[in-house]
C-alpha cells in the first residue's frame, strides 16, 4: 500500500470547531522559512498533498479532521502579513472529537 502525502496543520479548539462545523475552506500560514520547506520542493514547484489532518492539540487522541487538499496560492497577503493560502475540499473524516452541547 502506497503511504499518503499529508500536510499536519495544528489550530486551537476555536477554529477547530469552526472548521468542521461551518466549513472554512482556505487556511493561512505565514510564508515563513519552516512552511516554505514544508509547501515547496527545493526548485520552488509547489508539493502536492494526498490530505490535509488539521489537528487541535499534540496528543496522540486530539481531535482531528481529515480533509481534502486542494491547493495552495503562492503567497498572499492576509491580516497584513504575507501568508501562504491553503484551499481545502471536504471533511473525509473526523476522529477524536466530541461536540460539546
Amino acid at each position: 500500500m502506497e503511504e499518503k502525502n499529508i500536510l499536519l496543520l495544528r489550530i486551537c479548539k476555536e477554529w477547530f470547531e469552526k472548521t468542521i462545523n461551518k466549513w472554512i475552506p482556505f487556511k493561512f500560514r505565514e510564508a515563513k522559512n519552516y512552511w516554505e520547506q514544508r509547501l515547496l520542493n527545493s526548485d520552488w514547484s509547489p508539493k502536492d498533498f494526498d490530505e490535509v489532518h488539521i489537528k487541535n492539540g499534540y496528543k496522540a487522541n486530539s481531535p482531528l479532521a481529515i480533509v481534502e487538499w486542494k491547493w495552495h496560492h503562492w503567497i498572499c497577503e492576509h491580516k497584513w502579513k504575507d501568508c501562504f493560502k491553503f484551499e481545502l475540499g471536504k471533511v473525509l473524516r473526523i476522529e477524536n472529537y466530541i461536540p460539546e452541547e
